[in-house]
C-alpha cells in the first residue's frame, strides 16, 4: 500500500482494514527512526559548537572579577585580549552555561557616564 492510497482510503470513509493499521503503524516506526536520527545528528552539532566556545569562556572565567571587582562584558573582552574575535553582545549568550551551574554570578555595576551595566562575578 502507498501513502496516496491510504489517504484516499481514509477521504472516502473507506472501513479501516488490518493493511491500513500494519501500514500505519509502520510508518510511525519509520518516522520514529528518522526523528532520532536527526535528533542525534543536531545534539552533535550542537556539542561541536559548544566545544569550539570552550576556550573563549575558559578565558572569560580567568580574568572574571570577585565580588569587589565585578566587570562588565567589554572589560572581560579587553582584558582576555578578544578584542578581535568576541563582540560585547556574545558575552551573555557565552557564559549562561557558567551562570545556570552557579559558577559565575551576574550582578548591577554602576558605570560613570554610562549608568548600570551587567556585570559578572565568579561566584
Amino acid at each position: 500500500m502507498k501513502t496516496r492510497e491510504l489517504y484516499n482510503q481514509i477521504i472516502n470513509g473507506t472501513e479501516i482494514t488490518e493493511e491500513m493499521r500494519s501500514f500505519c503503524i509502520e510508518a510511525l516506526e519509520k518516522m520514529e527512526a528518522q526523528n532520532d536520527v536527526r535528533r542525534a545528528k543536531a545534539a552533535e552539532k550542537a556539542a561541536e559548537k559548544q566545544a569550539a566556545k570552550a576556550p573563549i569562556r575558559d578565558a572569560l572565567f580567568e580574568v572574571m572579577g570577585d565580588a569587589d571587582e565585578p566587570k562588565t562584558a567589554s572589560m572581560l573582552i579587553e582584558d582576555a585580549g578578544l578584542s578581535d574575535s568576541v563582540k560585547p553582545a556574545s558575552v551573555p549568550s557565552l557564559l549562561r552555561p557558567l551562570v545556570e551551574c552557579g559558577m559565575v554570578l551576574k550582578v548591577d555595576v554602576k558605570i560613570p557616564g554610562k549608568g548600570t551595566q551587567r556585570g559578572y562575578i565568579k561566584a
